[in-house]
């Protein structure tokens, strides 16, 4: 990917900037830049105008229950749209995997990750009632189309939808891709903030639960104690069929997707 034609919408707002390059772990959905300048680090992501708005809406809901998330701020230059957010400093859980971690420790991370989801309970889904795409099927239909192209992003977007069909009581606002790279750890190993707002959107509470335990089991863990945690530290009965049920739908998912990225 060529990344120098984004190099003047990333100086139009950081004109300082001496260093523009791709992560060290490159997302698959769109173009995210590590900028340095001498204000300090700062992320550039390059995104649909919908889905910027979006995710600054969410943003700030979340940074005000407590969870650390990215502050975006949103510009456009020459029609390219771009979120805008310091760097939240610290590995994310995916590098401390690969350098190995304890089982205890996984477990420890993802009770905290469980209570970072708990919050998101509180939060009112009528805050996105203006947005483009509010729903969590429609934001992986633009995602999924991005990567896969418009077939496979619709056929998704359908499944996704059909496996978020709930009650009143479980209509809400989650963050549906708690996963390792999604997930940073400070110096003690130990849960920090979350990354990716994308995949943050109405849903079921059990769908984005799933979507979180799903991980959780790949990694040789049982997902029933995630369930079980997460019952006792609020008293919301979770629907343990459902959950599973999802989680083995969304394994078998991402591996028919993450092969067809890689044959494009």
């Amino acid at each position: 990917m060529n990344i120098v034609q984004y190099f003047p919408a990333v100086r139009s707002v950081i004109p300082y900037a001496y260093t523009i390059n791709q992560p060290n772990i490159p997302g698959s959905l769109r173009t995210v830049l590590v900028v340095k300048s001498k204000d300090g680090r700062f992320i550039c992501k390059f995104n649909h105008r919908g889905l910027a708005a979006k995710n600054a809406v969410v943003s700030n809901s979340l940074r005000g229950r407590g969870i650390i998330v990215p502050d975006i701020k949103i510009y456009n230059y020459d029609e390219k749209w771009f979120e805008l957010y310091r760097m939240i400093p610290g590995l994310t859980l995916y590098e401390h995997m690969g350098k190995g971690l304890t089982n205890a420790d996984l477990q420890y991370i993802y009770h905290d990750m469980v209570d970072a989801f708990a919050k998101m309970d509180s939060i009112n889904p009528k805050i996105l009632k203006d947005m483009k795409y509010r729903y969590i099927h429609q934001v992986a239909y633009k995602n999924i189309s991005d990567t896969n192209g418009q077939f496979a992003g619709k056929i998704a977007s359908r499944i996704i939808q059909a496996m978020n069909s709930y009650n009143s009581d479980d209509y809400g606002i989650y963050h549906c891709g708690m996963t390792p790279k999604n997930v940073i750890l400070d110096s003690d190993k130990k849960f920090h903030a979350l990354l990716d707002l994308d995949e943050i959107a109405i849903a079921d509470r059990n769908y984005a639960f799933a979507m979180m335990a799903a991980k959780y089991q790949k990694s040789g863990h049982n997902i029933m104690d995630l369930i079980q945690y997460y019952e006792e530290q609020t008293g919301i009965k979770l629907d343990h069929k459902k959950i599973k049920r999802i989680v083995e739908t969304v394994n078998i998912g991402k591996h028919i997707l993450y092969n067809g990225a890689k044959s494009r």
